[in-house]
């Protein structure tokens, strides 16, 4: 066999390999406002209760028939939302959300969170990522690319495989059980599968065409 054929195959290989797992952001990205709720900005601190906060948190819509109770200083400065004072599953359906806009790519949308437990009791937390493409909310007309429940507190992560581009998102988020709380959000888009694939073909016609030129 020719050395420099042998050689070029595991080459190859290894440039395939590279291309698929080094992490490769999206260029673009997504805004989303006050996602560690530490902006107080309009809320009034709630009479006789300290640590607790009346009103809806900055940059974020959400239920407003409950104005009490909404936002906790729970550990020393960190600050969370009341999913069950914020959030109605009553018609109108109404969660805790936040549009984040759009992508110039196909990209996979990763919305990381925190569940908190409010008191002892076992919290149910639902959360989405909607096309906003429809209607005004989620009440009216919004399309849900994926939600999921989540009954354990901690990080937890919800995606959105390989959005379209240009595809408006927004996030949202409610209780449906127990005294549920919220923290630390964030939604990063990141290559969809389909452009790493390409990245990595494209990766190896340059290596190929390269050796060969060598030759």
């Amino acid at each position: 066999m020719n050395m420099k054929k042998s050689i070029i195959l595991p080459q190859i290989v290894i440039a395939a390999l590279v291309c698929l797992v080094v992490p490769q952001r999206s260029t673009a990205a997504l805004s989303l406002t006050n996602g560690d709720f530490q902006d107080l900005t309009g809320l009034t601190p709630q009479p006789g209760v300290p640590g607790w906060y009346q009103g809806v948190p900055a940059g974020w819509t959400g239920f407003t028939g409950s104005p009490n109770f909404n936002v906790i200083n729970y550990s020393s400065g960190n600050i969370g939302a009341n999913l069950q004072t914020l959030s109605s599953t009553a018609v109108p359906f109404t969660p805790l959300y936040q549009q984040v806009g759009s992508l110039n790519t196909t990209a996979t949308i990763t919305l990381d969170f925190v569940v908190l437990g409010l008191n002892a009791n076992p919290v149910t937390v639902g959360a989405a990522i909607y096309n906003t493409s429809v209607g005004s909310s989620p009440s009216d007309g919004w399309t849900v690319l994926v939600n999921a429940s989540y009954t354990t507190g901690g990080f937890q992560t919800l995606q959105a495989i390989d959005v379209p581009a240009n595809t408006p998102l927004a996030v949202g988020f409610w209780g449906a059980g127990g005294s549920p709380g919220l923290d630390s959000v964030t939604v990063v888009p990141e290559p969809s599968t389909y452009a790493l694939l390409v990245l990595s073909a494209a990766g190896l016609a340059a290596h190929v065409a390269r050796r060969r030129r060598l030759r």
